[in-house]
């Protein structure tokens, strides 16, 4: 028996000298007198240190401490809690007497060696198994929603009854929440003195509130596949996440985080809930190394980009002439393929947002198709259907922790990919305002009903980075007379409030080109369908077209071309400016003008997405021009007329090639460079 107490204190000897070593080399001794210097200057009963610690390096220093990290965490915080109070007391760091229960450690892990079959956390499932192990697990995966921020009890004081006895005085109970701890297993009633074994009493006075969350998480690869399954009410169950402290500050709805943990076991009610609750975590980066996907690139691409390389326009166009060509022949909905394909490059940044697409046409099947399709470059897409919400709703805290539980809506959940809403004019009204206050503002907006706040409504915000794409069908308004022949008419879209029109940033129209064009295009749809319906084999996947660039390839550059930042030249943004300034004035009327608030921004992005298709690391003055030319036509077939005598192109057919790719293209993109500086200068009455 004295030979096992002995090799006891042996092995927690040598815990105690292994920490203290790796507090002294990892530099975590000279913060921890840092943070009581802090303390220092003003009393608190409990005193926390908080300790970042790579588990990599402990194994390395001494692999026995390292175990004991990673397969029993609630021994290991004990040691750490043990060494750092002496080192409190042999140093005098705190003033006043000291108690071991004063003193709170949490150890925030920088990192977890992954096993996959013992401590990652893939599904539900693997809780059972993670919990029985005690041990830390790792979870990646999407928050799909989010309670209210509430409090708990970080730490509370008991005392004993007996004024006698020695547990009456000083601080020797004082209750810290552990990792893993329910509220019930922190503060209780049955707590007994371990001098004279009486109940103690807590000092609510001296009780420590600190706040948490509860996330909803759906491990990354089930939200792969319901994202990759759009069609099909495919379902992941979500896995409950607790969120403490500072940590509480970093989740979002609708981001992906990788979390380290360790698993709780919840009673609500008449149910047994394994959790989670949150050691670290931090924000998954999609962000791949552009000189990475750049070796990755289709040779078809390259040798394209070389063959155009004498042109600042002929790449990128070609690209949009090219863009799903499995669903409309090359150059049918060229505008609008032209359009998804900055829209799936754009980004949120200072001057930048993501570019919102609304196609205008009677072939709302196409449309849908060729949305559908841009759809699959981004791997968190989403697709409006009924019975979902696009802000998400408020309901009752299913977790019994907060006022509130806010489930994400499709735009939480598309961060970074598509919200695709297709046809805008079936939204119920409601449905279209949430639509317009997330375009116009930049921010999505869950509203909270008085019921679940006691109080006034409540609003609750969050950034905007997903890209809202849809169609409408040009019908007339009924406001608008079937035989009204004003020349400079603008288009038919139907009784969709303007405000609602200006929020996207691109509406192409698909109906505008010449009479012989659209015949073509039609022609052309008719053909492409029919040798489709011949070409399908017993198991109905298409053939894929002969096309110079496959969609594989434009996957590859979406992805590469996503990861450029290009900065902005100062002429380019001049330009800019300068043009938006002039149209505003220009397309002025008594009630306001015509060109939208947001616009500037809109020609910003526009401007940044074709230099990032363009491969360019500059923004430069060609990208401001071809900005500038694809906004005028937008306004043009809006309205009805151009200030810039510009004449919209939807389709790009054989005849007119020549004219829209290639040398005929840049000279007339050169003359519309000198117009447009004339149109400036004469508008603001500033020389040329």
């Amino acid at each position: 028996m004295e030979e096992c107490v002995i090799k006891q204190l042996e092995e927690q000897l040598g815990y105690f000298e292994a920490v203290l070593q790796y507090l002294d080399t990892s530099g975590n001794l000279s913060l921890l007198k840092a943070q009581c210097e802090k303390y220092a200057k003003a009393k608190s009963l409990v005193y926390t240190f908080k300790l970042l610690i790579d588990p990599a390096d402990i194994c390395e220093a001494n692999a026995v401490l390292g175990n004991l990290l990673l397969l029993e965490p609630n021994t290991a915080i004990k040691v750490f809690q043990q060494v750092i109070y002496k080192t409190i007391q042999v140093l005098e760091l705190l003033p006043g007497e000291l108690s071991l229960s004063q003193v709170a450690v949490i150890l925030r892990l920088s990192s977890l060696p992954v096993v996959p079959k013992l401590n990652t956390v893939k599904n539900v499932r693997c809780l059972s198994r993670v919990h029985d192990a005690g041990i830390f697990c790792c979870l990646t995966g999407v928050v799909t929603g989010l309670s209210a921020l509430s409090k708990y009890t970080l730490s509370a004081r008991y005392f004993c009854t007996d004024e006698d006895c020695q547990g009456h005085h000083g601080n020797h109970f004082i209750r810290i929440h552990t990792p893993g701890a329910s509220e019930a297993q922190t503060v209780r009633k049955d707590f007994t003195c371990t001098f004279c074994s009486s109940t103690l009493t807590e000092e609510k006075s001296s009780r420590t509130l600190s706040e948490k969350v509860v996330a909803e998480i759906i491990p990354e690869q089930i939200m792969s596949e319901i994202h990759s399954h759009c069609s099909k009410r495919s379902r992941g169950q979500a896995i409950p996440v607790y969120i403490r402290d500072d940590l509480t500050k970093l989740v979002e709805i609708g981001e992906t985080y990788e979390i380290i943990g360790i698993t709780r076991k919840d009673v609500l009610d008449d149910k047994i809930m394994l959790t989670l609750e949150a050691n670290n975590m931090k924000k998954v980066k999609r962000e791949i190394s552009a000189s990475k996907l750049l070796k990755e690139l289709p040779r078809n691409l390259l040798k394209l980009y070389k063959d155009r390389k004498s042109s600042p326009w002929s790449f990128v166009l070609t690209l949009a002439y090219l863009f799903g060509g499995d669903i409309s022949p090359p150059g049918c909905y060229f505008s609008l393929k032209l359009a998804v394909l900055l829209s799936l490059v754009s980004r949120r940044d200072s001057k930048t947002k993501p570019l919102h697409v609304l196609a205008v046409g009677s072939d709302t099947e196409v449309i849908s198709r060729l949305l559908q399709f841009g759809m699959r470059f981004k791997e968190t897409s989403t697709s409006l259907t009924a019975g979902q919400s696009l802000t998400g709703h408020v309901t009752l805290d299913r977790y019994n922790s907060a006022p509130y539980f806010v489930e994400g809506g499709l735009l939480h959940l598309s961060q970074g990919g598509v919200c695709y809403v297709a046809d805008i004019d079936r939204l119920k009204k409601s449905m279209k305002h949430s639509l317009q206050s997330a375009l116009s503002g930049g921010k999505v907006v869950t509203d909270v009903a008085p019921k679940y706040t006691g109080s006034l409504p409540h609003h609750i915000e969050q950034a905007l980075r997903s890209r809202i794409w849809g169609y409408v069908s040009p019908t007339l308004s009924k406001k608008q007379s079937s035989t009204d022949s004003d020349v400079f008419a603008g288009a038919n879209t139907g009784d969709i409030p303007r405000t609602l029109l200006d929020g996207f940033s691109i509406l192409s129209f698909t109906d505008h080109g010449d009479i012989a064009s659209n015949e073509l295009v039609e022609d052309q749809m008719v053909e492409t369908t029919l040798m489709s319906a011949l070409t399908y084999d017993e198991t109905l996947i298409p053939c894929t077209t002969e096309l110079p660039i496959t969609t594989a390839d434009f996957q590859q550059f979406v992805r590469f071309a996503s990861q450029l930042r290009p900065k902005f030249r100062k002429e380019a943004e001049t330009l800019i400016h300068s043009y938006y300034m002039t149209c505003r004035k220009s397309r002025s009327t008594p009630d306001g003008t015509d060109v939208p608030v947001n616009a500037d921004q809109t020609l910003l992005s526009l401007a940044y997405s074709h230099a990032k298709v363009a491969l360019r690391n500059e923004v430069t003055i060609n990208d401001a021009l071809m900005a500038v030319k694809f906004y005028e036509e937008y306004l043009t077939n809006r309205f009805g007329y151009s200030t810039l005598n510009v004449q919209p192109i939807p389709h790009v057919t054989s005849n007119v090639l020549n004219h829209c790719i290639g040398p005929a293209n840049d000279k007339q993109m050169q003359e519309f460079h000198k117009n447009l500086l004339r149109y400036c200068s004469l508008a603001s009455g500033l020389e040329e």
